[in-house]
């Protein structure tokens, strides 16, 4: 239950060493260089959620002026949609294609054109799809949703990329001093061996 306290406590006694302290040069480098990782990774935070803000006031009005200007309407197909494709592995593949409909623009008019129709649909049959002021198909307006969910994927996106360099980094240089100090593990022991081979 006490061991992320624990923890601390050791490194901060290898960071800062008392009186009688074994930790090594490398000891006190190692502790250092989390405690500098834990600092950036802090200090990133701040850094990521303003580029996640600046992300969400840029979209923000582009979504806004979307949803006011594109309207979702029913279209009728006036031709069968694309046949259906068999894949002998993967079963049916759901595809589609340009297909001729009718369907109403915002101003009552009709409108006649291609739209995506799936594999299978048959003359008739209705779809809903979005239209600017003038009726032409366009694609789904961006929503007040997405765009928080936008921001906030590359917020959290940042933050993990750094903490990703940052561990990578670390990794690296505990490995470094590990084999640093097994080298120094191994000369120490071959000396002491010598001294008990030829007193």
């Amino acid at each position: 239950m006490n061991m992320p306290a624990d923890r601390v406590a050791r490194w901060w006694r290898v960071l800062v060493p008392g009186r009688g302290s074994v930790a090594r040069l490398s000891d006190r480098a190692q502790a250092g260089l989390l405690l500098g990782v834990v600092l950036v990774a802090l200090a990133a935070v701040p850094f990521a959620a303003a580029a996640g803000s600046e992300l969400y006031g840029t979209q923000k009005p582009v979504s806004a002026e979307q949803v006011a200007q594109r309207s979702l309407v029913t279209a009728v197909l006036l031709a069968d949609g694309p046949a259906t494709t068999v894949s002998g592995r993967s079963g049916v593949v759901a595809n589609s294609a340009p297909t001729d409909a009718a369907w109403p623009a915002p101003d009552g008019s009709r409108r006649v054109g291609k739209v995506a129709a799936d594999e299978g649909a048959r003359r008739g049959e209705q779809l809903s799809i979005w239209v600017d002021r003038a009726g032409n198909p366009v694609p789904p307006p961006l929503s007040a949703a997405a765009v928080l969910v936008d921001a906030v994927c590359l917020a959290l996106g940042l933050w993990a990329s750094v903490c990703l360099l940052l561990a990578l980094g670390y990794g690296t240089t505990v490995f470094a001093l590990n084999r640093h100090r097994m080298a120094e593990w191994q000369r120490e022991w071959d000396v002491e061996q010598e001294k008990r081979t030829h007193p």
